[in-house]
């Protein structure tokens, strides 16, 4: 019986762990020419002159690489997206890291 119920113990508390990861998201990379938003208060990528992605929050200071290409690495902002009404109306990302490719965007 004891054997049974140490069983059954490990099985919830695995359970409840695989649960949690399945929950987190994995980072993802995406490349532009960072830009201010319209407002002024936000960072963005653009590609062509069109806005991808906006950024709600960054563990990097994004100001020095404004106008020059960059690759990010971040999570999506679920709840933003949520907010303005799904990813179809805007995808919005937290970063963790910048990388620049190119000095200057053209």
């Amino acid at each position: 019986m004891r054997t049974t119920l140490g069983i059954a113990v490990v099985l919830i508390v695995g359970c409840g762990l695989c649960g949690a990861a399945v929950g987190q998201q994995q980072p993802h990379n995406m490349a532009g020419c960072l830009q201010k938003t319209p407002d002024g208060k936000n960072f963005m990528l653009t590609e062509n002159g069109k806005r991808t992605v906006e950024f709600t929050r960054s563990l990097v200071d994004l100001t020095p690489h404004v106008g020059q290409q960059i690759q990010i690495t971040g999570t999506t902002d679920r709840e933003r997206e949520a907010e303005n009404g799904g990813q179809q109306n805007g995808h919005y990302m937290e970063v963790t890291a910048v990388k620049v490719i190119v000095a200057a965007c053209s």
